[in-house]
């Protein structure tokens, strides 16, 4: 099931606003979602290419966004 678009594009905003943010600090960015809303929300950009889901230093995971090259 896809996420609403409201909330991805919301996502996918603070993202690009706050490259490799924390998923703890993406939720913390969008209080009117929910956890839930935001990592099943990540998880499916992710699946789609859209974010990248990187092991940051801390040993949690960052999100950033998906640069993609068409040749």
């Amino acid at each position: 099931m896809k996420p609403d678009n409201t909330i991805i594009d919301h996502i996918l905003n603070v993202v690009a606003l706050a490259p490799r943010a924390r998923i703890e600090d993406v939720a913390k960015l969008t209080p009117e979602l929910t956890l839930r809303e935001v990592f099943y929300t990540l998880c499916y950009l992710s699946r789609r290419g859209q974010l990248r889901l990187i092991v940051d230093g801390q040993g949690g995971f960052a999100v950033t966004t998906a640069v993609r090259l068409f040749n």
